[in-house]
């Protein structure tokens, strides 16, 4: 079954895993592709989630060096061919205008035999960008009839209005969401919760929500999370940093907490917004890491899916 029947199945559980294309040191594409491919093996996922890596100059000086990676399409479509997985490509869609973008995903989809996409606006609303804001290039890609994607976008659970924004996007055509990486469930059960009162309001059906997650191993990996606008509470950063040998243990954890107690919140209180995971790495060396959370809660997840009885 296609990712994009099983985004829009409720019933179907849907996992993610988010990886950055290669660095010229990573080796060549097709040696990374083939790492990753084995590393994959271990555990099933439905998708592979491409972010694009951009500057992010409102935001100050970036904790980590960005460094030059290679095309997201290509990288995508070799996995697609390599894994035997479906690639989610991730765009900003700001910084050119509109006519340039669509023929940029027209590409994406003819050129690169990319099915999927995730919609990504820009950094600041300070800036003016050139290009168009995310749900006027969900309106046209929706209206394309030479674009064939499945369109998803970003959730923020701590901003403002958070769940009319995600219904917005979802009448201009998103029909998923990744969260930011999640080391807390407060904001994203009160936000599940605003989002499923303001669907049933509006009569419409909540579109999936994936709900990302990630292994920290160091204060820089702390640094560059919260660089990213990632809120991670202070207490939860306490626990990380107190003793540092033991920080990728203590995140999965933290993970297995945040993710138990979102599902037993849509349980007991029979909120019906289909969730779904992503599970990322954050840096190349918690590889290793992030599978071994994948593994773990994809297991809590998976369980969930067939006891459940509320979709």
């Amino acid at each position: 079954m296609r990712i994009k029947d099983k985004i829009k199945r409720p019933r179907r559980p849907v996992v993610a895993y988010e990886i950055l294309p290669p660095r010229e040191k990573d080796g060549t594409l097709n040696s990374y592709a083939a790492n990753i491919s084995s590393l994959l093996s271990q555990t099933h996922i439905d998708a592979i989630n491409i972010p694009e890596v951009r500057d992010e100059v409102a935001r100050g000086e970036r904790p980590v060096k960005n460094q030059l990676r290679a095309e997201p399409r290509e990288f995508g479509r070799l996995l697609q061919d390599i894994v035997g997985v479906e690639a989610i490509v991730n765009r900003v869609v700001v910084h050119q205008k509109l006519n340039d973008e669509l023929k940029w995903l027209e590409e994406t989809n003819k050129k690169y035999e990319i099915e999927n996409l995730i919609t990504v606006g820009g950094e600041s609303r300070s800036i003016d960008y050139p290009g168009p804001s995310v749900n006027e290039a969900l309106a046209a890609i929706k209206k394309n009839e030479n674009i064939n994607l499945l369109c998803g976008g970003i959730s923020i659970p701590s901003r403002e209005k958070e769940s009319l924004k995600l219904i917005e996007k979802s009448e201009n055509g998103s029909e998923f969401f990744t969260t930011q990486v999640l080391y807390d469930s407060s904001k994203i059960i009160k936000m599940i919760s605003h989002y499923q009162k303001r669907c049933d309001e509006k009569k419409t059906f909540p579109r999936r929500l994936l709900l990302s997650f990630a292994p920290v191993s160091s204060e820089k990996n702390i640094k560059f999370l919260k660089w990213l606008g990632v809120e991670i509470p202070d207490e939860t950063e306490k626990l990380l940093i107190e003793d540092l040998s033991k920080m990728t243990e203590k995140s999965m954890e933290i993970a297995v907490n945040v993710l138990q107690e979102t599902l037993n919140h849509l349980n007991e209180n029979d909120i019906i917004v289909p969730i779904g995971l992503n599970v990322e790495h954050i840096m190349s060396y918690n590889f290793q890491a992030s599978i071994e959370m994948l593994q773990e809660l994809s297991r809590i997840y998976r369980e969930f899916c067939i006891k459940t009885e509320i979709y």
